[in-house]
């Protein structure tokens, strides 16, 4: 190594080389992806009742564990990484609970007559 170059023999020790995917498993995970972008298409178009939204975002978040697990490289990182994945993922599920427990019990509290989204403005 040259002098300008010249590294302390430290500076890299605690990080391995790190792994290094196939980029067969990458066009695998591709290839899957672009088949679960069709399955979320094609399941727009199945009339599911209430069980739409369910199934659309289970595919949904089937894609995002992909790309999380692989592109993102979590399979392969410490478990701290992966504690703290699962930890911001348990605190957005509180956050969607309480947002889905306050969206639905809205049809609960009585509106007075004239202040719902039907009622006509009236200028006065």
């Amino acid at each position: 190594m040259s002098a300008g170059h010249a590294q302390a023999p430290h500076a890299h020790a605690s990080h391995g080389a790190g792994h290094i995917s196939p980029v067969s498993m990458y066009i695998t995970i591709f290839l899957a992806l672009m088949v679960l972008t069709g399955v979320t298409v094609g399941a727009a178009y199945v009339d599911l009742g209430a069980f739409n939204f369910a199934v659309a975002m289970l595919i949904a978040g089937f894609k995002a564990s992909l790309v999380i697990w692989y592109f993102m490289h979590v399979k392969y990182q410490s478990r701290l990484t992966k504690l703290t994945l699962a930890t911001g993922l348990f605190f957005l599920a509180i956050l969607m609970g309480m947002m889905l427990i306050d969206y639905t019990s809205r049809n609960f509290t009585p509106m007075p007559p004239g202040t719902g989204p039907d009622s006509e403005i009236r200028l006065r």
